[in-house]
């Protein structure tokens, strides 16, 4: 949110509209049609290519010792390999595939949050777990 008036920023719209995006794609228990499993790859491969490199930018500022930091890290090592995961055979095996960077993209947005200070490392594990809980 900006400090002057009501209007949230840009980023922080954009923080919120894909996170939703990546919560509603992982909370489809049908098979959504396979045009719709290229849009949200799109959307979530996109996200990523700006968000990588921000969270590598807050990640390499903390101190060495940082829990957060390293456990931003590994989420990075892992979304880099989710990225490069090949298509898969059939529409179930896209949709497992774009669900897990749809993963990656909610577990980025929550580093990104505790790294920029926008959010505790406590608010941030806690919603990882009901997340994961919920998947």
């Amino acid at each position: 949110m900006s400090g002057v008036g009501t209007e949230p920023d840009g980023a922080a719209l954009a923080s919120v509209t894909v996170r939703a995006a990546a919560a509603w794609f992982l909370d489809q228990r049908t098979l959504p049609r396979h045009g719709t499993v290229r849009a949200f790859e799109d959307g979530f491969r996109r996200t990523l290519g700006e968000l990588i490199p921000r969270v590598e930018q807050l990640a390499a500022a903390s101190p060495a010792d940082d829990v957060p930091a390293k456990v931003a890290r590994d989420a990075l090592v892992e979304a880099r390999r989710r990225l490069d995961e090949v298509e898969a055979a059939g529409l179930l095996g896209e949709v497992e595939r774009v669900r897990r960077i749809a993963k990656s993209v909610l577990a980025l947005c929550g580093h990104h949050d505790v790294l920029a200070g926008l959010r505790t490392h406590e608010a941030s594990t806690e919603r990882s777990t009901e997340e994961a809980d919920a998947s």
